[in-house]
């Protein structure tokens, strides 16, 4: 009887021991590249202040833009982009995930904001914000919009 249970406890041991080990050769399921991905997403925050003469209609929405402007003879790559609609009452709180990759290698990194309704472009940042990389501004930042003329 002692000999029965001596081996049942070795055998869970052995089985045991097994479930520690890497599994080599298995490959990663998508779900896996989600979740890993998810976990390496980094995000920026703040809130754009505006102040306009007018209510803003039920129709305006305000985008917020987290993009590389490294490069000056070209246009600036967008990295990050969030839309916002209803707009509420100023300050306006956002947040902007990226993928640290996706800062590539890029040194100079901005946030930029404004607001449109019906097409036309009420208000936007007229000076930059500069976030990350160089700045080492990594939030929360302020975006003050003016009123588009």
């Amino acid at each position: 009887m002692k000999t029965r249970y001596g081996l049942l406890l070795i055998g869970a041991l052995v089985l045991a021991g097994c479930s520690w080990m890497p599994h080599f050769g298995k490959s990663a399921t998508p779900n896996d590249d989600a979740a890993q991905k998810q976990t390496l997403m980094k995000s920026i925050t703040g809130e754009v202040d505006f102040d306009l003469p007018q209510p803003l209609p039920a129709d305006a929405y305000l985008e917020v833009t987290l993009s590389d402007v490294s490069r000056q003879d070209a246009p600036a790559r967008v990295i990050a982009k969030d839309r916002i609609s209803p707009v509420g009452a100023s300050p306006v709180t956002f947040v902007l995930s990226y993928e640290p990759a996706d800062l590539q290698d890029g040194v100079d990194f901005a946030v930029s904001a404004h607001i449109q309704q019906g097409g036309q472009l009420v208000a936007f940042n007229d000076s930059r914000v500069s976030v990350l990389g160089r700045s080492g501004n990594n939030g929360p930042v302020r975006v003050v919009l003016a009123e588009a003329h």
